[in-house]
């Protein structure tokens, strides 16, 4: 190495402790991120194997319960209960479309309100 590429900076003894102080807190940042690293990639392979283990369990809950479906006899309905049932359930969508439909008129029941509130304003 040649003598004319070395560079000197003097520095006072607190300046010099102040930048050792420095670097050894980047260092224990450094090592701080580091650690938080590996828990992260430690909990991110725990969680793919538990996504794993449950995606197998789903798959043998849904091959157990079709084959209940095909070891259970099919149901015949009378027809009278087949009126009934579809009777529950027309019920049952139109107090669902009530609901909806009175949310509507009520969000624009508010919107006109704002909207005169607003011309009062002006």
């Amino acid at each position: 190495m040649k003598s004319e590429n070395i560079l000197h900076v003097k520095l006072e003894y607190n300046e010099g402790i102040q930048s050792e102080r420095d670097v050894l807190l980047s260092e224990k940042g450094i090592l701080g991120i580091l650690k938080t690293i590996k828990r992260y990639e430690l909990l991110r392979t725990e969680d793919l194997n538990n996504r794993m283990r449950i995606q197998k369990k789903m798959k043998d809950i849904e091959l157990n319960i079709t084959k209940l479906h095909q070891t259970f006899p099919v149901l015949k309905i009378p027809e009278i209960l087949k009126d009934e049932e579809e009777y529950r359930k027309e019920r049952i969508e139109k107090k669902h479309g009530r609901k909806k439909e009175d949310e509507d008129v009520d969000l624009e029941n508010q919107l006109k309100e704002i909207q005169e509130r607003l011309r009062k304003l002006e």
